[in-house]
């Protein structure tokens, strides 16, 4: 077992105490407010009878002891930074029109030798780039159209939000599939989605289907061939719906309440580019709230026919998510959760050993078990987890983490 270095508990122990007394002193100064509430304040602007507009805030804040890292022998470290950060508007500018324009600062005091998985910055981060930029009009709850800036809807993990998983940190099933269709690690392209939601009484069916303009040169090459990339998801809910309206954005937690199951199947395909003869994803999903427990799965196939001289080479990456939360709802409605993740990533490597040559995709497991404490559901959450992965295409592989993080949302 490695023991940590004086100033690495120094640093810990300190970011640990001054976020107790951060949140000791505003459940007592608030105890009245909390019960009975699951939501923030929102920062609303009315701009007519029917218009408004919601200013959005959002912070990942974390507080990180590396431990062990993945190709190197260091001893271990503490690093506090914004894991992801948000801000932007969204609101509606009639009753069926709905918009949002978001800008992310994410990674930003990060060192780059943290052994945190998944991040998209491995540098400390000074840019502040778009993130979401769309309109979705609703013609009827069956037929709702989105133009603009966002995320392909095909697999889950990857367009469900962060800010709603009940894991610290998100799956392998989000990252690499992002960088499989549209190139960027944020997942989002240009396109134009339509998807609708029936409600029955015990069940109901969600359905998306997309056409976006991939432009990434990791996708099209120096774009001398066109070619749309094409998206569906379908599911259906036997028992509690998770909505009961069209959603922009997606929660995995039931919070103690729903009394349902979620089963869903996803596709994506692109035809030929100067890259490749074609790209494509599909995927099945699975997700239980049932009263305290939140269980989801998810599978995905990511396959992709690459121009090699006068030659094609067909690969398949696969990866796998398994989540287990446990909702303890306290008598001043916060709510303790208990939760465990595992997720693999498995390319198909032909040339260089435990990577695929042709996606970037690498072989490597996360696993991850902690808890969060919801004060206002995921608006305000804190969470402690502890987190070891392996990356097989190094010597000495494995990485280990502990992280102290709040969460907060407006």
């Amino acid at each position: 077992m490695i023991l940590l270095n004086r100033n690495c508990w120094w640093w810990f122990r300190l970011c640990s105490v001054v976020l107790l007394c951060f949140v000791v002193n505003i459940i007592h100064a608030n105890q009245d407010t909390l019960k009975g509430q699951d939501k923030l304040p929102v920062a609303r602007i009315a701009i007519s009878e029917d218009a408004y507009m919601d200013v959005n805030f959002y912070l990942q804040w974390w507080n990180v002891v590396s431990l062990d890292y993945a190709g190197q022998d260091l001893s271990p470290r503490y690093d506090v930074f914004v894991r992801r950060g948000r801000l932007g508007v969204s609101g509606k500018l009639n009753p069926q029109l709905f918009y949002a324009f978001s800008f992310a600062y994410d990674g930003v005091g990060k060192d780059s030798l943290t052994a945190a998985a998944g991040i998209p910055n491995q540098e400390d981060n000074t840019t502040f780039f778009p993130r979401d930029i769309f309109f979705c009009y609703q013609l009827h709850p069956l037929l709702n159209i989105t133009v603009g800036y966002f995320r392909p809807k095909a697999g889950k993990e990857s367009i469900y939000s962060s800010s709603f998983n009940i894991s610290q940190e998100k799956s392998w099933a989000s990252f690499q599939p992002r960088i499989h269709l549209v190139g960027r690690g944020i997942g989002r392209e240009t396109g134009v989605n339509i998807g609708g939601l029936m409600i029955k009484k015990r069940g109901g069916l969600l359905y998306d289907f997309g056409i976006f303009d991939p432009n990434h040169p990791s996708i099209m090459g120096d774009r001398s061939v066109w070619s749309p990339l094409l998206t569906g998801r379908v599911v259906a809910f036997i028992g509690d719906p998770e909505y009961t309206a069209y959603p922009m954005a997606y929660v995995q937690s039931g919070y103690g309440k729903r009394k349902g199951l979620s089963v869903g199947a996803n596709i994506g395909y692109q035809s030929k580019t100067q890259l490749f003869k074609n790209n494509m994803l599909t995927g099945v999903d699975a997700q239980l709230n049932y009263n305290k427990v939140d269980m989801l799965m998810e599978y995905n196939w990511l396959y992709r026919s690459t121009f090699l001289q006068n030659e094609v080479f067909t690969t398949r990456d696969e990866f796998l998510t398994l989540k287990v939360a446990y909702n303890v709802v306290l008598e001043n409605r916060t709510i303790v959760q208990p939760t465990v993740m595992y997720s693999t990533e498995n390319p198909e490597s032909r040339l260089i050993p435990f990577v695929n040559e042709y996606t970037g995709s690498i072989k490597q497991f996360v696993v991850g078990a902690g808890v969060n404490w919801l004060l206002k559901k995921d608006k305000f959450k804190l969470g402690l987890h502890y987190y070891r992965g392996k990356r097989f295409q190094f010597e000495n592989s494995d990485y280990s983490y502990v992280n102290a993080s709040i969460q907060l949302m407006l």
